[in-house]
């Protein structure tokens, strides 16, 4: 029952996500073209490890908006 409860949790958190998810632009701060860990944590849903799929330890553009589109 608990996973149950856990995965729901973990849906209903990428929704919330993908429906308020701040511009790319807004969040990154410094405006080099990639978020950082630290620019990334202001992002309520953001699971910054799954988004980076490169392992870059940062994140593009479009890892970010295919993280919102989950």
């Amino acid at each position: 029952m608990k996973t149950i409860q856990t995965l729901l949790l973990l849906g209903i958190a990428g929704f919330a996500f993908a429906q308020e998810r701040p511009a790319f632009e807004d969040v990154d701060a410094n405006a080099d073209g990639q978020l950082s860990q630290e620019e990334a944590a202001a992002i309520e849903g953001l699971d910054f490890a799954a988004a980076d799929a490169d392992q870059s330890g940062t994140l593009s553009r479009e890892e970010y908006e295919a993280a919102a589109a989950e």
